[in-house]
């Protein structure tokens, strides 16, 4: 039989999964909403190859969800042992905010790398800049996270 704070921690978890999913789109939304309109042309009556746009619409989203999965699943388990752990003893979970940056920095590092393998001596600047850019944008999805998560957790009700 589980514990009684391990239903309201894997719901907080989900949450957190995905908001880490859908975070990504609400950018890409927010970004097209505020871009300059385009004066494209459009033509009329062509009819692309509906399986072949329907394919890449498919593997795209393939793409878009394994890319984002280690990141998800990372996000979801630390939130259920911060969140187990804030409902038996209390604690904030504040780490979780710097856990973020660490998982942007680590996918940075692990983008880099083959190149940083390939040239060591050109590595340390790049590996500097895009490893604080990603630990900078891992702090704010770490926050974000931190705040949907302590939301979450209120809001879920307790077992007795």
């Amino acid at each position: 039989m589980a514990r009684p704070f391990e239903r309201p921690a894997i719901v907080v978890a989900l949450v957190n999964a995905i908001v880490v999913y859908l975070l990504p789109l609400a950018f890409a939304a927010a970004v097209s909403l505020f871009a300059p309109l385009r004066n494209g042309t459009t033509v009329v009556g062509v009819d692309p190859d509906r399986a072949r746009v329907w394919s890449t619409r498919i593997q795209s989203i393939a793409a878009y969800l394994m890319f984002l999965a280690p990141f998800a699943m990372a996000a979801a388990w630390r939130t259920f042992v911060h969140a187990r752990r804030w409902l038996e003893h209390g604690s904030y979970g504040l780490l979780g905010i710097l856990e973020g940056a660490l998982c942007g920095l680590a996918g940075a590092v692990l983008v880099l790398l083959p190149a940083s393998i390939m040239k060591p001596t050109q590595a340390p600047p790049y590996l500097i800049a895009y490893g604080g850019l990603a630990a900078i944008l891992g702090l704010a999805v770490g926050v974000v996270l931190w705040v949907t998560g302590t939301i979450a957790v209120r809001l879920v009700p307790r077992d007795a």
